[in-house]
């Protein structure tokens, strides 16, 4: 009987642990995650727990159905070692308003009041990715699947939004800037504008090595850019400059950059960038080149406390 209640109190506390995780998952602010991930480990496990929503979601999902059939299950048996008739019925009708509220309740609520307590369930969340892998990974690339192609974006943009309304919720100089980020992808067609770079110093091809590092010194900037006949410019990065053998060329040096429509907003950018595994791209209106998306600048403007423009003054 002993085991029988252990058992029974095990599975009630993991199916607290996993309803109360989902709450706290949805709660919680991704981007304070990340930057907590840095100096925390309990912060990084949990940001590599929930790095994959779907993914995430599905263990949680699964855990509570695990565990709430074996507090059932457990109920059930301990009812009929009592000697009671109908001991499913009976553990069931018992079983209930306790997973009501020590289940469902009270967890949820200790999250949704506090959605950093998910830092404490790091460690025993990430054994359940673990355990449940051989399950959740078919449906998390099921969903990537269904989500694939123009619906990614879309979706990165609501989760984006959704991230950004969070901002609201916090302290008035923060909840300016999410507000102004949040104006800012909403210009419809021209959420790129007020995030590109035009500061860059300009170099020709043919220009030495020597005077291009004399150029650049007398900036603050890191970046250059090497002007081609044809196209857009290619990026000459400063380490690459004060590095290079005197033999080289800017031509050698300059990286071409991939580029991006103008029609995207910020957070479709940052997607295309994230798939392309780059920093830089060149955003490209019709006929002309609209200007440099620099994702460290970018972030940066985000988050000024200043008004962003709304739209693209030359």
């Amino acid at each position: 009987m002993t085991s029988l209640i252990l058992l029974l109190v095990f599975a009630i506390a993991a199916s607290a642990m996993f309803s109360g995780s989902e709450t706290g998952f949805y709660g919680i602010n991704r981007l304070r995650l990340r930057h907590e991930a840095r100096r925390s480990r309990a912060a990084a496990l949990l940001e590599s727990v929930v790095r994959s929503p779907s993914a995430f979601l599905a263990t949680l999902l699964i855990g509570n159905n695990l565990a709430n059939d074996t507090a059932v299950k457990a109920a059930g048996k301990l009812c009929a070692s009592f000697g009671l008739e109908g001991a499913e019925f009976w553990g069931a009708l018992f079983l209930t308003p306790l997973m009501f509220l020590f289940g469902e309740v009270f967890p949820k609520q200790l999250l949704l009041a506090n959605p950093r307590r998910l830092f404490g369930l790091a460690a025993p969340l990430a054994l359940a990715r673990i355990v449940f892998w051989p399950l959740t990974a078919p449906l998390a690339w099921l969903a990537s699947t269904l989500e694939g192609g123009a619906g990614a974006s879309v979706l990165a943009r609501r989760q984006f939004e959704a991230l950004l309304q969070e901002g609201e919720q916090h302290p008035p100089g923060e909840a300016r800037v999410m507000s102004a980020a949040l104006r800012a992808l909403d210009s419809r067609g021209q959420g790129l504008q007020p995030f590109l770079r035009f500061d860059l110093p300009e170099f020709q091809a043919n220009l030495s090595l020597k005077a291009a590092r004399e150029d650049l010194a007398t900036t603050t900037a890191t970046l250059a850019l090497v002007k081609k006949p044809k196209g857009p410019p290619c990026l000459l990065l400063g380490s690459r400059l004060a590095t290079a053998d005197a033999k080289a060329s800017l031509s050698d040096l300059a990286l071409p950059l991939p580029s991006l429509s103008a029609d995207l907003d910020l957070a479709g950018a940052l997607t295309r960038l994230r798939a392309l595994g780059v920093a830089f791209a060149w955003v490209e209106k019709p006929g002309e080149w609209a200007g440099l998306c620099d994702l460290e600048y970018a972030l940066a403007r985000l988050f000024e406390p200043s008004p962003l423009p709304t739209a693209f003054e030359s």
